[in-house]
C-alpha cells in the first residue's frame, strides 16, 4: 500500500531536482514528519537538503507576523477592554463576566477566520431582532429586547478594541491571526517570490485561507496536493462537499493539474469489522486483543474520536505490543492529580459558602484521603484522619487544623494549604510551595503532571499581577477550570515507531494498513448540533459562517479518508442507551455497512463477567479459623454477638474471626447507638444516688430537675464537638431528653399507684464461665442495664430506644429462643437473667424472677416481662426450669458454632437485619 504522502513525495520529487526554495505546507506537524520521511525514503542513494516543510498554523502566524494567545489571556484582555468601554451602570463581576466571555470570543474568532465584515454581521443582528420583536399591535420594544440590542452594540465596541490591542501587542486569537494573513498575504508572496510552495492534503478551508490559498495558486509555479476519493468525491455525498466546491468555484484550479489524485482506493476490498459494545472498555478491551495476534503493531493506528478515552486503551494494550507512540497530550483534567486540586478548592469554597470560619470535616477528609497526600507523606495523615472521627469534628478551624499537622510532623507547605484567611495571592503562591514539596516526593511521569500544574498555577499568577481580576476563589476556581483542560501532559516517543495511537485530528494526510477507530457513535462522529453561540443558524448561513451542518461535513471527510486505503478495519461504537437516544451508531457507519455490504462482520462484544453466583458462601472452619472462635469464647462471649450468628452465620464469621469491622466515622447527625448509649448513661447517673433504697416521688423530682443537665453532658460526652444547637441534632437532643422525663414521669406514677420500687444495680457487668454439653469452656459475658424489684419482684431490665411489643417477648417453649433470629430479644434478656441468676448463686425456685424490656417508643406499655404462656393469659414468672432450659439450647448453640465439622454458611433468605 501506497500512502498519500508517498505519493505526494514523489510527485515532489519528480517536479524539482533541488529542494533548496520549496516549502511544504501541510494541515498538521504530524503530517509533516510523515512526508519528511517519504522524501527520505524516495530519495535514497542522493545527497539532498529537505524541503521546508510547516503546518498550516505555523504558515499562518508566519504571514501574519502575530502569536496565538490563549484563551484565558484572552478572557482577561477583553474584561479589561469591557471594563473601559461598557456603558452599563453596574459592571458584571469578572465572575459573572467569564460565562458570556468566552462564547464572545468564540464568535470574534468566526467573524474574523471567515472574513465577515463586523459592521455588517452586528448590524444585522439587531436589525433581524427588530423585525422579529415587530407587531402592529405594539408601540415599542420590549426592555429584554432593548437589553439584548444594546448587548449586542456594546459586543461589536468590544471587538473592535479588543482587535487594536492585540494588534498593539502582536498577539491575537486564532481568526485575528488568519484575517491579518489574508491582509498581508500579497506582502509576503512578494517576498518570497523565487519560492514554490505546495499545499499538502487540506479538505475544509475557512474563507481566509481559501483567498490566502487562491493567491498562491494564482502563481503557476506553486501547487495543491487533494487527498480525496471518487466514492465520496463524485455524486452528492458530504465528505467531498469542500473540494466539489473548490473545484467549481476557484478560478486558480482550471488548470486539471490541480484537480489531481482523485483515486478509487476506497473501492479497493477491505476487511471491516464493526463491533458494539454496551461498555467502552469491554470494547477497547476486546478490539486490543487483536494487536500483536492478527494486526502487526507497526502498521496499525488507533483512534481515538473520544480522547478522554486515552487512559482506558493504555490500560487495554497488550504485552505484545512494545512500542506506542502516542500524539496526542493527555489532558490536566483527567489526571488523578486533578482531583486533589479539585478537593482542595472545595475545601475552601464551602467553607466559605456555610459561613462557618471553619472548613467541613468531609470537605477535610476528602482532601486528607487522596492517594497522591498518602503516599507522599508516608501515611502520617492516617493519624489526623482517626483525631477528627474519634473527636467526632464536624467543622475543623485553621487553627485546629495547624495543630493537628504540627503533631503529626506533616511537612509545613501542605498545612499551609489550610492558612489562608481567604486570600487569593497568598492561596496561590502556599500551591507553588506545596508543587515543591511533591515534585521532590514523586517521580517517573508523575513529575510530568506536577510540572503541567505548576505552568498552569503560575500563568494564574501571571496573569492576576497583571489585572488583579482574581479577587476571590470562586474566580480563581472558574479560571482554574478554563485552564486545566487546555494543559496537556505531552507523552515522548519515535513519531514512526510502533503503534500509533491518536485522535481524529492526527489523522490527517496520514494513511495505515490497519485502522482501529473507538465511538463511532451519534454525537461523537460527527459532534452534533451544540454550538454555543450569539450568533444565530440563520445568520450565519447568511453570512457563510460554518453551521455544524459544516461541521458534519468535515467529520465525514476525516472518517473516509482515514479508511480508504487500510485493508483491516475495526470500528467500534458503544451500544448502550442513554435518556438523551445515546448508543446510536454513527451515520457514517449506517452508510458504510449499505455500500461495504459483503466486507463488514458485525459483532456484538459482551464483557467476560461470571454469572451472579446465587449459591450460598460457605467457609471450612479451618484450625486457625477455629483458633478465633475459642479465643473469643474465652474472653466472653456477648448476646448481640450470638444473635448476629442466628440471623447469618456468614456476617458473624466476618466480624469474629476475620475481624471486619465498620469504618468509623464522623457523625454528622446522632446515630442511633448514640441516641441509646446516651439515654442510657443518663439514666444510670441519674438513678446512681438511690441505689437500694425505697423511691419515693420526691426522688423522681429531683432526678427531673437534673435530667436536662445530665443529657446534655453525655451528648458532651459521646457526640464529641458535635453541634446540637440546630437541625436534626438538636431534635434529636429534644427527644433524648423526652425519653428521659417520659421514663421518669412512668416511674413516678407507678410510684404514686402505691407500688415500691428498688434499684438495686445498675450497669452491671457480668463474665461467666460456663461448659458446653461437648465440653468446651467458655464464657458469656454481658451489661444488664437494670437489676431492681417492685413489689418484691428481682426484675432483670433491659432500655431499648426503639420501638417493642410484648408479643416480641412471648415464647411458651423458651428452649425454641435459639431456633430462629426473631426471637432474639428473648435470648437477649435470658441470656442476662441466666448471667445474673449465675453469679449471684440465686435460689430461683424461691423467689420471684422476671426479666424483660422498656421500650422508649413504647412506655405506655410498660415494662414488658417475658411471657411463658401458651394462651392469652400472662405467665411472667421465671423459674428454675426455664432458666436450665434455655441455657441448655444456647449452649448447645454455641457447641454447633465450635463444631469443626460443620462450615459457616450463609443465610440468603434472612428476614431480619440487625438492629442499629
Amino acid at each position: 500500500m501506497e500512502t498519500f504522502l508517498q505519493e505526494t513525495a514523489q510527485a515532489i520529487i519528480n517536479r524539482n531536482t533541488d529542494f533548496k526554495n520549496i516549502i511544504c505546507v501541510l494541515p498538521s506537524e504530524r503530517a509533516g514528519i510523515y512526508l519528511k520521511e517519504a522524501l527520505k525514503n524516495k530519495s535514497i542513494g542522493k545527497a539532498i537538503f529537505l524541503p521546508k516543510i510547516i503546518s498550516i498554523e505555523k504558515f499562518i502566524k508566519e504571514i501574519s507576523e502575530i502569536e496565538s494567545m490563549d484563551q484565558v489571556s484572552l478572557v482577561f484582555e477583553l474584561f479589561h477592554v469591557y471594563k473601559k468601554h461598557c456603558k452599563k451602570n453596574q459592571l458584571d463581576t469578572f465572575e459573572r463576566f467569564i460565562g458570556w466571555a468566552t462564547i464572545a470570543i468564540q464568535d470574534f474568532n468566526e467573524i474574523d477566520r471567515h472574513l465577515v465584515k463586523a459592521d455588517e454581521i452586528f448590524s444585522y443582528l439587531t436589525d433581524i431582532q427588530k423585525i422579529k420583536d415587530w407587531s402592529p399591535e405594539k408601540d415599542e420594544t420590549t426592555p429584554t429586547i432593548k437589553n439584548y440590542m444594546s448587548f449586542v452594540e456594546d459586543l461589536h465596541v468590544y471587538y473592535q478594541e479588543l482587535n487594536k490591542v492585540l494588534q498593539q501587542k502582536k498577539s491575537g486569537y486564532q481568526g485575528l491571526i488568519y484575517r491579518e494573513a489574508y491582509h498581508k498575504c500579497e506582502e509576503y508572496l512578494n517576498n518570497h517570490d523565487d519560492e514554490i510552495f505546495y499545499f499538502i492534503g487540506f479538505n475544509a478551508l475557512n474563507k481566509a485561507e481559501e483567498k490566502i490559498f487562491n493567491l498562491f495558486l494564482d502563481k503557476e509555479h506553486n501547487h495543491i496536493y487533494w487527498d480525496i476519493d471518487s466514492y465520496y468525491f463524485d455524486g452528492k455525498h458530504e465528505a467531498g462537499t469542500f473540494v466539489r466546491i473548490f473545484f467549481n468555484e476557484w478560478d486558480c484550479l482550471k488548470n486539471e493539474d490541480r484537480k489531481n489524485w482523485i483515486h478509487s482506493n476506497f473501492k479497493q476490498k477491505k476487511n471491516i469489522r464493526v463491533l458494539g459494545s454496551s461498555l467502552n472498555v469491554t470494547g477497547i478491551k476486546a478490539v486490543s486483543s487483536f494487536l500483536g495476534k492478527d494486526l502487526d503493531p507497526k502498521e496499525t493506528a488507533m483512534v481515538l474520536a473520544e480522547e478522554s478515552l486515552l487512559p482506558v486503551v493504555l490500560n487495554s494494550i497488550p504485552e505484545e505490543v512494545k512500542k506506542v507512540n502516542i500524539t496526542m497530550g493527555y489532558s490536566l483534567s483527567n489526571i488523578p492529580l486533578s482531583g486533589l486540586f479539585q478537593s482542595l478548592f472545595e475545601l475552601h469554597l464551602n467553607k466559605q459558602k456555610l459561613g462557618k470560619n471553619a472548613f467541613y470535616y468531609k470537605d477535610v477528609l476528602s482532601f486528607l484521603r487522596h492517594p497522591y497526600l498518602n503516599k507522599v507523606t508516608e501515611n502520617k495523615l492516617n493519624s489526623i484522619i482517626q483525631n477528627i472521627v474519634k473527636n467526632n469534628l464536624v467543622f475543623l478551624s485553621e487553627e485546629m487544623m495547624s495543630t493537628f499537622f504540627k503533631d503529626s510532623k506533616i511537612e509545613i507547605s501542605l498545612s499551609n494549604l489550610f492558612l489562608l484567611k481567604d486570600d487569593v495571592s497568598t492561596f496561590l503562591q502556599k500551591i507553588i510551595e506545596f508543587l515543591d514539596f511533591l515534585n521532590k516526593k514523586l517521580e517517573g511521569i508523575e513529575l510530568l503532571y506536577v510540572e503541567g500544574y505548576r505552568k498552569v498555577f503560575q500563568e494564574i499568577i501571571n496573569l492576576n499581577n497583571q489585572y488583579s481580576y482574581i479577587d476571590t476563589f470562586k474566580v480563581l476556581h472558574k479560571v482554574f477550570k478554563k485552564l486545566i483542560p487546555l494543559e496537556t501532559v505531552d507523552f515522548r516517543g519515535e513519531a514512526l515507531e510502533g503503534m500509533q495511537l491518536m485522535g481524529m485530528l492526527e489523522t490527517r494526510c496520514l494513511d495505515f494498513k490497519n485502522v482501529i477507530l473507538t465511538s463511532v457513535n451519534e454525537g461523537v462522529l460527527p459532534s452534533g448540533k451544540s454550538e454555543r453561540s450569539f450568533i444565530s443558524f440563520e445568520v450565519k448561513k447568511h453570512f457563510k459562517m460554518p453551521t455544524y451542518l459544516a461541521k458534519d461535513a468535515i467529520f465525514s471527510y476525516h472518517f473516509y479518508r482515514l479508511i480508504q486505503r487500510a485493508e483491516n478495519i475495526y470500528l467500534l461504537y458503544n451500544t448502550q442507551t442513554d435518556d438523551f437516544g445515546g448508543g446510536e451508531m454513527s451515520r457514517f457507519l449506517t452508510q458504510l455497512m449499505l455500500d461495504k455490504e459483503d466486507e463488514i462482520t458485525y459483532q456484538n462484544v459482551v464483557s467476560n463477567t461470571n454469572e451472579n453466583d446465587h449459591r450460598t458462601k460457605e467457609i471450612e472452619k479451618t484450625p486457625k479459623v477455629m483458633e478465633a472462635l475459642f479465643t473469643y469464647f474465652k474472653k466472653g462471649a456477648s448476646p448481640s454477638r450470638i444473635t448476629e450468628y442466628m440471623n447469618d452465620p456468614w456476617e458473624f464469621y466476618q466480624k469474629m474471626v476475620l475481624k471486619i469491622r465498620e469504618t468509623d466515622k464522623v457523625e454528622e447527625e446522632v446515630a442511633h447507638n448514640t441516641l441509646g448509649t446516651i439515654v442510657h448513661d443518663s439514666l444510670e447517673f441519674l438513678y446512681q444516688p438511690y441505689l437500694n433504697k425505697i423511691l419515693i416521688p420526691n426522688d423522681i423530682l429531683d432526678m427531673k430537675t437534673n435530667a436536662t443537665k445530665m443529657v446534655s453532658e453525655k451528648f458532651r460526652e459521646h457526640f464529641k464537638e458535635g453541634d446540637i444547637t440546630t437541625g436534626k441534632n438538636k431534635l434529636i437532643f429534644e427527644v433524648a431528653k423526652q425519653f428521659v422525663l417520659n421514663f421518669l414521669n412512668n416511674e413516678l406514677n407507678e410510684i404514686q399507684a402505691g407500688k415500691e420500687i428498688i434499684v438495686k444495680e445498675l450497669e452491671t457487668d457480668c463474665n461467666v464461665q460456663f461448659t458446653t454439653p461437648n465440653g468446651h469452656q467458655i464464657a458469656l459475658r454481658g451489661k444488664i442495664d437494670r437489676v431492681d424489684e417492685v413489689n418484691g419482684v428481682r426484675r432483670i431490665v433491659d432500655y431499648k430506644t426503639g420501638k417493642v411489643e410484648a408479643k416480641d417477648l412471648k415464647l411458651s417453649d423458651i428452649s425454641l429462643a435459639t431456633s430462629d433470629y426473631k426471637y432474639h430479644k428473648i435470648v437477649q434478656v435470658m441470656t442476662y437473667m441466666l448471667l445474673y441468676s449465675t453469679t449471684q448463686n440465686l435460689e430461683v425456685d424461691k423467689m420471684e424472677l422476671q426479666a424483660g424490656i422498656y421500650s422508649f417508643k413504647n412506655l405506655k406499655a410498660g415494662f414488658l416481662a417475658m411471657n411463658f404462656s401458651e394462651t392469652y393469659k400472662k405467665e411472667h414468672s421465671i423459674t428454675k426450669a426455664h432458666i436450665e432450659s434455655f441455657k441448655m439450647s444456647l449452649l448447645t448453640m454455641i457447641d454447633e458454632i465450635l463444631d469443626n465439622k460443620l462450615t459457616f454458611v450463609e443465610n440468603i433468605d434472612r428476614k431480619f437485619k440487625k438492629e442499629a
